[in-house]
């Protein structure tokens, strides 16, 4: 990330949305965050510079608007399902990036047609399990980058909400309803 570029974060109050506003914001990029309005003051309160509804119609609209028509340099693709149409269009066009890191809001598909015609944009689809196998001098790396961040007290630990191991099914609730905040534990 560079300084002043534009970056987008779906989920953002979710843990890896605040950690990528966190840390962009470290390195001086100008965040545009998603998340349901419930959630904005948490969002707020991780310094993003924009925070949209992510249950509006057209965020990628909203983000064209902000960014003076360019789109963002890169898109933190989490949610998946509906939103990745919308991560898509949000994105520069050709030098932008959309990081696909999730889909818990289900698949999507995108044609040879739309990658030539809609959306020339790169896609990056990462998994962490991946990368480790993959490339484990660039996991060690990026884990050093980590680790220099929650030193720097760039990013801290999260505090996860805890629910009792009997209350599992309302723990999978506040995660399927969308209602949960960063991340969820169960207690033994």
């Amino acid at each position: 990330m560079h300084p002043g570029k534009p970056c987008s974060s779906t989920a953002a109050a979710g843990a890896t949305g605040q950690a990528t506003t966190r840390i962009a914001k470290h390195y001086g990029a100008t965040v545009i965050a998603t998340a349901s309005p419930s959630k904005h003051a948490v969002v707020e309160a991780l310094g993003a510079d924009y925070i949209l509804d992510s249950h509006h119609a057209d965020v990628a609209a909203e983000v064209s608007r902000i960014t003076g028509g360019t789109g963002v340099d890169l898109v933190l693709e989490t949610a998946g399902g509906a939103t990745f149409e919308a991560s898509l269009a949000s994105a520069r066009r050709i030098t932008g990036r959309v990081v696909v890191s999730g889909l818990p809001g289900g698949n999507a598909s995108l044609s040879n047609w739309d990658l030539v015609y809609r959306h020339q944009v790169h896609i990056i689809g990462f998994n962490m399990g991946m990368l480790i196998r993959a490339t484990p001098a660039l996991f060690g790396e990026v884990m050093g980058e980590l680790f220099a961040l929650i030193a720097a007290g760039v990013i801290a630990p999260g505090n996860p909400t805890l629910y009792p191991l009997a209350d599992g099914p309302s723990a999978l609730a506040a995660l399927e309803n969308r209602t949960s905040v960063g991340k969820l534990g169960l207690r033994p």
